[in-house]
């Protein structure tokens, strides 16, 4: 009898381990569908009719839209005219994207009512939503900002915290010249399954590692190894030397900054490379090691945490192992990933490998407003025309998009609290009939 027993719990013990195998695998699949969603170009915008278009009104000046737009028209020009950029599921060449920009932007030359521009972009335009195949049909809204930072050419018992240019033995491989990714086509379970253990978010299309002495490739140093075992000590890298390590480790999030040096001139540092380690987030450290509430979590709580114990400084920069490596710019505009001088209020960042490169956007979400303490008295809804012309370590996914907010301390305190839900429509151009105006 007492076997029977035994064997009748060994057969529910495989039966539980059946169905917890089933609902994994089960869960395994949802989650893959979800990131497929996310990171499929051709997933990652849907064509939407006009009855659920959202009203176009722009809450800036028509100038700045002038501004940028004659920026990424530039751009676009620079381009091989008949390259095919993807909206979604549908493609357009740079030529197309050019004529329909270069219309709109002779449209704003002259004096247009808000009714009027909807019309105009509703009729000469196709209008695609990110997002919209998902179950809220929202993205997260952040900010980002351009910070002015001190620094010296020298390095002194002031400014001592180095920014580093670009190390030779730092090189990069492209997965997608080597098919790697087509090995894993039939395999997509275990794939999601890897690529959580290593909490990645995307498929990665480019590795960067160190070249060794005796050729092979490696990982890069962390952030851990670069700034405080010194590892890249003595080889003369640094391009500037700052006073303050906290803004120094929030410029490398921002990619760009203005940096006021001691000798009364000034410098534009921006981004050159990175160490290929993941982005991690200080604010998702910080809320599982219980030092704040996930509510709380802004740039400027983070700030003020670290500022508040200097102690914990080196483990929490270390909780991000990716490193930012800068170049100085020619000149004193910010540049986004794709070298366009960015706009105040009218440059986005996405996930390049999903979204259009200088494509024309409608942004829809909340702006902060603040109180002369500095504390925010409400959140008012925006919406206003974009461009893509940038992209960050942390913007992932159709469903994230990063406002380029501008420089100094109101556009700071404004990137920082930001992560308000918002819609995000592309317009492309209208295939079907003329343009018009």
């Amino acid at each position: 009898m007492s076997g029977l027993i035994k064997r009748h719990r060994w057969l529910w013990f495989a039966v539980l381990v059946l169905l917890a195998a089933i609902v994994s695998l089960a869960m395994g699949w949802l989650s893959w569908q979800k990131f497929q969603a996310s990171s499929d170009p051709a997933r990652a915008l849907t064509l939407i009719e006009k009855k659920s278009q959202p009203v176009f009104a722009d809450d800036l000046s028509l100038d700045s839209l002038g501004r940028a737009l004659d920026r990424n028209l530039e751009f676009l020009a620079s381009r091989e005219p008949e390259m095919i950029i993807n909206f979604g599921p549908e493609s357009f060449t740079v030529r197309q994207m050019l004529k329909s920009q270069q219309q709109l932007r002779q449209f704003i030359d002259k004096p247009v009512s808000a009714l009027v521009l909807d019309q105009y972009l509703r009729t000469n335009f196709s209008v695609f939503e990110a997002g919209a195949g998902t179950q809220s049909g929202k993205v997260l809204v952040t900010g980002y900002y351009l910070p002015v930072l001190h620094g010296s050419r020298h390095q002194s018992s002031r400014f001592r915290w180095p920014l580093y240019q670009r190390p030779d033995d730092l090189v990069s491989i492209s997965l997608a010249e080597f098919g790697f990714w087509k090995r894993w086509q039939d395999s997509s379970i275990l794939l999601l399954w890897l690529m959580n253990l290593g909490g990645l978010r995307a498929l990665p299309t480019r590795v960067f590692g160190r070249l060794t002495a005796d050729r092979k490739v490696i990982p890069y140093f962390s952030r851990r190894e670069i700034d405080y075992e010194k590892i890249l000590d003595g080889r003369q890298l640094e391009l500037v030397w700052l006073d303050d390590d906290i803004e120094r480790f929030f410029l490398h999030i921002q990619g760009s900054g203005r940096i006021i040096l001691d000798d009364g001139g000034e410098m534009m540092a921006g981004y050159a490379a990175a160490n290929g380690h993941p982005y991690r987030s200080i604010g998702a450290w910080l809320i599982r090691q219980g030092y704040m509430e996930r509510e709380a979590v802004t740039m400027p709580a983070i700030r003020k945490f670290i500022q508040e114990h200097p102690e914990k400084a080196a483990d929490i920069f270390t909780a991000n192992p990716s490193y930012v490596f800068f170049r100085q710019l020619p000149n004193r505009e910010p540049l986004g990933c794709w070298q366009i001088p960015l706009t105040a209020g009218r440059s986005i960042a996405t996930d390049k490998s999903i979204f259009p490169a200088g494509g024309l956007a409608f942004l829809l979400t909340e702006i902060p407003e603040f109180s002369a303490d500095g504390s925010i008295i409400s959140w008012q809804s925006s919406g206003r025309l974009v461009l893509n012309q940038d992209t960050g370590g942390a913007i992932k996914g159709s469903r994230r998009v990063d406002l380029f907010c501008g420089a100094g301390k109101e556009t700071e305190q404004m990137a920082g609290v930001m992560k308000q839900p918002g819609r995000l429509f592309f317009l492309a151009p209208r295939l079907e009939v003329k343009l018009k105006y």
